[in-house]
């Protein structure tokens, strides 16, 4: 997908952090940019913020835990605007701490929005992106998809779940004949954007910023690139998990500071959900602006 510009692009969990960078990110690239997050005030402040910029943007509040909603807000989508070209699942969140001492529904909330919510959006979306001449999914995973993650173990097997997902859709798009949508699976390293405050980085291994990894991921839709690892430390793991006895991988992990690098990790607060039944249109309400030249 070279051509970004008139694509109209949805993307989960934009009404902060990575989520509205991308959401800028795509914007400037001349997308129209469809912001969704269960918190409507941060989906408001990210479509004001498009919008102040001359930016195409319209906003849903949408819970990607709740196929009811997933799917209200997609027929409001395809009624007033069209059909999307890109979808962008990057809404998450993540707990830590020793697994016996988290709550079991914290557990099962991380999977909910980690697993489920990409698999909701894309069910219901993908009908859309197999009739556009060309499309593209984009999954947000994680680098402890590749790797253990102590003190964060659901987390990690969420992201575990996102990568093998993403990687058998791609390959079954393909064999029935719809390899014109695209798959990208994103594992990127700490991102600092405050989920991760306190988590400390691996030797020698930088904290990503939001904007650096948008404007790859956008690099990466328009290359029609299958899988992005970042920093280049990440890029080393397939490798090393290939070629090294797991006894030397856990003396490296360990070493580096990457099996601990949870241990301190802050937990914070989540915003409010939406509601579980989907709002009314007077509730998701749109706040158009004008395309940018």
């Amino acid at each position: 997908m070279m051509h970004l510009r008139d694509k109209r692009v949805l993307i989960t969990g934009s009404g902060h952090g990575l989520g509205r960078e991308l959401a800028k990110t795509f914007a400037k690239a001349g997308c129209e940019v469809i912001v969704t997050d269960r918190d409507a005030d941060r989906v408001r402040d990210t479509v004001s913020m498009l919008s102040k910029s001359n930016h195409r943007a319209f906003g849903y509040a949408m819970d990607v835990t709740n196929p009811a909603s997933v799917q209200d807000v997609h027929d409001h989508v395809l009624s007033e605007h069209g059909p999307i070209d890109i979808l962008v699942n990057n809404a998450g969140i993540v707990c830590g701490g020793t697994f016996e001492n988290l709550p079991l529904e914290r557990h099962k909330a991380i999977y909910d929005v980690n697993c489920l919510g990409p698999v909701n959006v894309t069910h219901t979306l993908l009908p859309d992106l197999l009739t556009r001449p060309e499309s593209h999914i984009v999954n947000i995973a994680s680098a402890s998809a590749l790797m253990p993650l102590p003190f964060a173990a659901t987390y990690a097997s969420s992201k575990w779940a996102v990568l093998g997902f993403s990687e058998s859709l791609r390959e079954e798009l393909r064999l029935i004949g719809h390899d014109h949508v695209h798959v990208t699976s994103v594992c990127p390293g700490y991102i600092a954007t405050g989920m991760f405050s306190g988590a400390k980085t691996p030797f020698l291994m930088p904290m990503l910023t939001p904007q650096i990894l948008a404007d790859e991921i956008v690099r990466a839709v328009q290359s029609d690139r299958e899988i992005v690892r970042t920093p280049w430390q990440v890029k080393l793991l397939p490798v090393l998990n290939g070629l090294l006895p797991r006894r030397l991988l856990r003396w490296l992990g360990d070493k580096l500071g990457v099996l601990d690098s949870m241990s301190a990790w802050h937990n914070h607060t989540e915003p409010p959900r939406v509601a579980k039944e989907p709002l009314p249109l007077s509730a998701m309400e749109t706040v158009p602006a004008v395309l940018s030249e």
